[in-house]
């Protein structure tokens, strides 16, 4: 996962911690070879346990640069589980689904 540098962890930690008890999301994208993330609103009708990303979210991040990767809180997981949609989500879009677990303060990868 080396698009996760510290400034990508520290910029998703603190989106995770400023959206609680609700999932935050968001996009890792590359643009002068540097990693960045573009934190999204969660549209989601069940933000504590889901997130969404909209098309249009998605359209305005991709003008900033390469999309690399998803990424989204789970917010009282203390084991790190990906649930189906997670795993759909990342599947359907060919892109890693980066999660990261305020409980434990890990990140975890699906791909």
């Amino acid at each position: 996962m080396k698009y996760l540098t510290q400034y990508v962890k520290s910029d998703i930690t603190q989106h995770a911690k400023s959206e609680l008890p609700n999932e935050c999301c968001g996009i890792i994208y590359e643009s002068d070879n540097e990693y960045k993330s573009k934190r999204c609103v969660n549209s989601a009708g069940d933000k504590k346990n889901n997130f969404r990303i909209t098309a249009a979210q998605y359209i305005e991040a991709s003008k900033l640069g390469k999309i690399i990767a998803y990424y989204h809180s789970h917010t009282e997981d203390k084991i790190g589980v990906f649930s189906d949609a997670d795993k759909k989500v990342s599947r359907a879009h060919g892109l890693p689904l980066v999660m990261y677990c305020v409980s434990n303060e890990k990140f975890l990868e699906y791909i």
